[in-house]
């Protein structure tokens, strides 16, 4: 039997979806030099971090219902960098939910860290549809 469909009567405020490691390996520097041209340096771009941020949000919350819209997002960086090649951990929770206008508002927390230093951190607010 798969999972239920994640609806927003399930979230709770502090609730953790685990972590989600992505790889900065050479497919995904390839398909990010594809895209936006070759790093240019040892260290992965911040725009790598936050793309595997995305990804890992949406992984670690399936099944997920149709019609949901990413309605804005936050990012924090601490400055620290990541070589190419390492393994980015992202940790995605619940921050908070509030239903207005008839509508079903999360805010989900991301941080991502490697080798034990954290990278950044972000909220993504969406308008869940079920």
């Amino acid at each position: 039997m798969s999972d239920p469909i994640w609806t927003y009567d399930r979230f709770e405020p502090g609730q953790s979806f685990g972590e989600v490691t992505i790889p900065l390996d050479t497919e995904r520097t390839e398909g990010w030099a594809a895209i936006y041209g070759p790093p240019t340096g040892p260290d992965a771009p911040d725009g790598m971090i936050v793309a595997g941020m995305m990804e890992a949000y949406i992984r670690a919350i399936q099944p997920r219902p149709k019609g949901n819209v990413h309605a804005s997002q936050t990012l924090a960086f601490t400055g620290a960098s990541v070589p190419l090649g390492a393994k980015v951990t992202y940790h995605v929770s619940v921050r908070d939910k509030a239903l207005k206008k008839g509508r079903n508002w999360v805010t989900f927390s991301l941080r991502a860290e490697a080798a034990g230093q954290e990278l950044m951190t972000g909220e993504i607010l969406s308008i869940w549809a079920a």
